[in-house]
């Protein structure tokens, strides 16, 4: 009774008062009603002319069409619909600004190609140059692009649709275009300025244009056919006439047609960024625009803590773990990336905490794999010696208590600094980690399981072995069911690319690391259950230096206390 009774106390912290549930409740309206703000703005100045010709796929899930969508909604009828046909005729309108970009290069690129043909030095080195000039003057439009691609994905979208999955942004595509231009001003500012180029440094840029281009392309054709809403197969034809402007002179065409692209680029971040309000939600000066701020906890604590903790190293440590957010994949790399701010704060703290989540159901699922294949040696190859065995996994059992106290510490320091989801259903919520992790303190802690405990002056005392046995087994039976009704749905949180611990592949290698040495049938019996052991003593301790010191818990904590 008292066992469970710790749990309860432990627990009983992280339920919420009425009066904080309310705030939640308000806040979540406040939250919806932002993004409805901004969705508003957004399709206000789109403009109907920039929705000519565009219709919706007929096996579209959507009730509503897209005139349907950009009338005003005061009440949000259908506001998931039209959140998700409001950016996704933003992503399409984006992908023809790539796919624009793209065909210009292709003119440029295919005048080159000519000169270089027809062994024409000084044309093709000029015709390269020009093209890297003008992807390098893309920089600022393409930094504006992915901006706004980049606010639209700080909108927590589980939390303002309720679980539901509706259409993502395309900033993946817009950071891979923006990436290669910073590469190219990277690599032709590292050059000396005065030099004159040459047809070597000429080839290289050549083939690194047609490499970015043709990887390029792919990748917008892509976003077309995938496109889930808007019928891509009646898109405008982007050819262009630009060869009867020059009147057959090629050198004037790849002039002309560098013109252009600065004109392009000025008129897609006129039309597609600032006219759209991009730069009022970045850096909003109305209370309409300024996100809403959840008063039943701290944002500033949050924000603060998980700065510290996103750029520590610990978190190299999980680069094998993607989770799952709005049916999309996020690397470690994407989570960690961006300073935390006030904007981001709502769902930075939710694909935090996933992760953790991940990390942590990973390591509790492998911490109960070694126990159990320990387990499973002392009652096979260790057999003879079982009580040795035994006594040597409670030892290394009762130093495990260090780990769980270091995750112990992280999920409350999280909770205090008001980074956990209250939503128990939520892929993000740390409640059951919690759990698992206290009612293993709480057995350590009541039971004592270290090695002195069960030897005296008369030898070994297999009674309490024995006792002691019956409370672990117990224990980790039910631990095991828990934790296996928890893994039949990690997939839905959580893309692991490397594999769980298995119990009879861990008791192979425990045997194969004893077998090659040439000691006595005995002691290899003693050994395979102490490498076992050590084993384990080194996952436990690599658990708490990865999953709380080098995650920057520990920094926290010693911030708090001072």
């Amino acid at each position: 009774m008292e066992y469970y009774s710790l749990i309860l106390m432990s627990m009983v912290v992280f339920v919420l008062k009425p009066s904080e549930a309310d705030k939640r409740l308000r806040y979540r309206l406040n939250y919806k009603n932002y993004i409805k703000t901004i969705e508003d703005h957004i399709r206000k100045h789109i403009g109907s002319n920039e929705m000519q010709n565009l219709k919706m796929k007929r096996d579209s899930n959507y009730n509503v069409d897209i005139e349907e969508a950009f009338k005003q909604d005061e009440f949000m009828q259908n506001f998931k619909s039209k959140y998700s046909i409001t950016i996704s005729l933003l992503n399409f309108k984006y992908t023809e600004i790539l796919k624009k970009f793209l065909d210009y290069m292709h003119i440029i690129i295919d005048k080159c190609q000519q000169f270089r043909s027809r062994n024409l030095s000084e044309n093709l080195i000029c015709c390269v140059t020009s093209l890297v000039e003008e992807v390098k003057n893309s920089k600022i439009m393409f930094e504006n692009l992915y901006n706004a691609m980049k606010f639209l994905s700080f909108i927590d979208v589980r939390f303002v649709f309720e679980g539901s999955i509706v259409t993502n942004v395309i900033i993946d595509e817009i950071d891979f275009f923006q990436k290669y231009v910073l590469q190219q001003i990277t690599e032709i500012s590292s050059f000396d300025l005065n030099s004159i180029p040459n047809l070597n440094d000429c080839e290289t840029n050549f083939k690194n244009l047609n490499e970015f281009y043709t990887e390029a392309l792919e990748k917008v054709n892509n976003l077309f056919q995938n496109n889930n809403i808007i019928d891509t197969s009646i898109k405008t034809d982007l050819t262009f006439q630009l060869k009867e402007c020059s009147n057959g002179n090629d050198s004037y065409l790849v002039y002309l047609t560098c013109s252009k692209l600065n004109s392009f680029y000025n008129e897609t971040i006129e039309i597609w960024y600032k006219n759209l309000g991009f730069e009022e939600f970045i850096n909003p000066n109305t209370l309409e625009l300024t996100p809403p701020i959840d008063s039943s906890i701290n944002h500033y604590e949050g924000i603060k803590v998980l700065n510290i903790l996103r750029q520590e190293n610990g978190w190299k440590t999980m680069e094998h773990i993607n989770i799952m957010y709005n049916g999309k994949q996020y690397t470690v790399d994407c989570v960690m990336k961006d300073p935390i701010d006030h904007m981001n704060f709502q769902i930075k703290k939710e694909h935090v905490t996933q992760l953790l989540r991940c990390r942590y159901t990973e390591i509790m699922k492998n911490y109960h794999v070694l126990l159990s294949a320990i387990l499973f040696v002392c009652n096979t190859d260790a057999k003879i010696f079982k009580h040795k065995c035994l006594i040597e996994l409670f030892n290394s059992f009762n130093k495990s208590k260090k780990m769980f106290e270091g995750l112990n510490t992280a999920l409350i320091t999280l909770k205090k600094s008001s980074i956990w989801s209250f939503n128990l259903n939520s892929h993000s919520n740390l409640h059951k980690i919690f759990k698992w992790i206290t009612e293993f303190l709480n057995l350590l802690e009541n039971n004592e399981f270290s090695r002195d405990n069960f030897v005296d002056q008369q030898g070994m005392n297999i009674k309490k072995i024995e006792i002691l046995l019956k409370i672990f087994l117990h224990f980790r039976n039910n631990f095991y069911i828990e934790i296996i009704t928890d893994m039949v749905k990690i997939n839905r949180r959580c893309i692991m690319k490397e594999s769980l611990y298995d119990k009879y592949t861990i008791v192979r290698n425990f045997r194969k690391s004893v077998y090659r040495t040439n000691k006595t049938n005995s002691l290899l019996l003693t050994q395979i259950y102490i490498d076992a052991c050590s084993y384990f003593d080194n996952f436990c301790e690599n658990v708490y230096k990865f999953c709380y010191e080098d995650l920057g818990f520990k920094k926290v904590d010693c911030l708090n206390n001072n």
